[in-house]
């Protein structure tokens, strides 16, 4: 995983558990707020704001700087296509229309946890770190199934995920003002990238406070509890509890040019 929480060495398993209480009230709570943002903010998302006409729509929009935006979007595309996808890399326009409906999944990750019979994969879910996502057939866990073999892979499919995600990101990219808008909201947004898809940019958007993962043979046996090869990672309470207010330390100079301290 890019980023992945430190290990929290002192944790015990009835710990734990209620931490994983409380960080799924906490995660269940921003979630929705994040959502209720994303929804009111779901006209700055058009793609055709970027891409103009290489986009289909009813009404003709000229976009200053689309042609650009829409040989950035082939050179992307034609880079994360072929791996792990087996998609052709040449993209036709115009592209089809795509929703402005944002669709937030849990950050996911694969961790080797060592056992006395080796080591064994678990399944880690990051509960206050979401993709966001235009509305395609694939959520991003689907798309790793398919892609494994889990499950029937519909090439459509993971072409209208991949295509998306490289909008997705070509378009934060484009309008930085989003992700600055989203943190003076608390939320941070990031680029991630998944080892099971390759090189694709994943747009993510995190809480203010983070979450840990504990000790391996702590994260086996809460997995093993659970009856499957998952775990999900638990509010880290000191970030929570020491929460930084953004405006706050923005100001924080200019109270200080004025010999004050905020």
């Amino acid at each position: 995983m890019e980023n992945p929480a430190a290990p929290a060495e002192s944790l015990n398993i009835e710990q734990l558990l209620q931490l994983h209480a409380l960080t799924k009230d906490v995660a269940k709570f921003c979630q929705k707020q994040l959502r209720g943002y994303l929804e009111t903010l779901a006209l700055l998302f058009r793609p055709r704001r970027t891409l103009g006409e290489a986009i289909e729509g009813g009404e003709r929009e000229s976009v200053g700087g689309a042609e650009r935006t829409v040989a950035e979007l082939r050179e992307l595309y034609r880079r994360v296509a072929p791996r792990p996808f087996d998609l052709r890399p040449e993209l036709k326009l115009p592209l089809e229309s795509i929703s402005t409906q944002m669709q937030l999944y849990e950050w996911e990750y694969q961790h080797e946890t060592k056992t006395d019979r080796g080591w064994r994969p678990i399944k880690v879910s990051a509960p206050l770190t979401w993709v966001v996502a235009y509305s395609s057939p694939y959520s991003p866990g689907m798309l790793r199934q398919a892609l494994a073999g889990q499950e029937e892979c519909d090439p459509e499919a993971v072409r209208a995920f991949v295509l998306r995600a490289c909008v997705l990101h070509l378009h934060f990219a484009k309008f930085p003002a989003i992700a600055d808008l989203l943190a003076g909201l608390r939320y941070r947004v990031e680029v991630r990238r998944s080892p099971e898809l390759g090189d694709l940019p994943l747009v993510t958007v995190s809480a203010p406070f983070g979450t840990i993962r504990p000790a391996d043979d702590l994260v086996t046996l809460a997995s093993g509890l659970a009856g499957g090869a998952s775990f999900a990672e638990v509010l880290d309470v000191a970030t929570a509890r020491n929460l930084v207010d953004p405006l706050r330390e923005q100001i924080a100079p200019i109270f200080r040019s004025h010999g004050q301290e905020i």
